[in-house]
């Protein structure tokens, strides 16, 4: 069995992976550090502005494919890894990737009041700009949905701390 978390940047999928793992024992896998690894250490910021948003997406889509026979992971996807591009450039539903996640094992979506996330995100120059061309209320709004469908589990972090939210999650898991 595979743990996936998903959900908006600043939600603490990273934080609950770490504590998540300390407590079962199954090794983090990072979207986005496999990114970084696989470019030689660029940044994922410096990797879009000389890449594409769109070059991006498909890199996810390539880890994901690599991790498909995996078992007994925790991954840490990025806040997009549910989207692709359309031909202008919008966010849609990347159905190949949510195909493989869900084959992959179980989605939890971690949640967070949308104050708390802006207050996470800003400033954080190791993140992509979300807000050059769309504000980030505009983008989650968009974005929220689409995590709630894919999840198995839902889970709100406000209120949580991290062993607080692996509490909840072994005991949905039954482990």
């Amino acid at each position: 069995m595979n743990i996936i978390f998903i959900g908006p940047r600043g939600a603490g999928k990273s934080k609950v992976s770490r504590a998540l793992s300390k407590r079962i024992d199954y090794p983090i896998v990072s979207t986005d550090s496999i990114i970084v690894y696989e470019n030689g250490g660029m940044p994922i910021p410096k990797y879009i502005e000389n890449n594409s948003w769109k070059s991006f997406r498909d890199l996810e889509y390539s880890i994901l494919k690599k991790l498909e026979s995996a078992d007994g992971i925790i991954l840490d996807s990025g806040g997009g890894i549910l989207f692709d591009l359309d031909a202008d450039g919008n966010e849609i539903l990347s159905e190949r990737k949510l195909f493989i996640l869900k084959k992959l094992g179980r989605i939890i979506l971690l949640e967070r009041d949308f104050k708390e996330l802006l207050e996470k995100v800003e400033g954080d120059k190791t993140r992509p700009d979300l807000a050059k061309n769309k504000a980030y209320s505009e983008i989650l709004k968009k974005r929220l949905p689409v995590y709630e469908n894919a999840a198995n589990y839902k889970l709100n972090m406000s209120n949580l701390s991290k062993e607080e939210a692996v509490d909840r999650i072994t005991d949905w898991l039954g482990i």
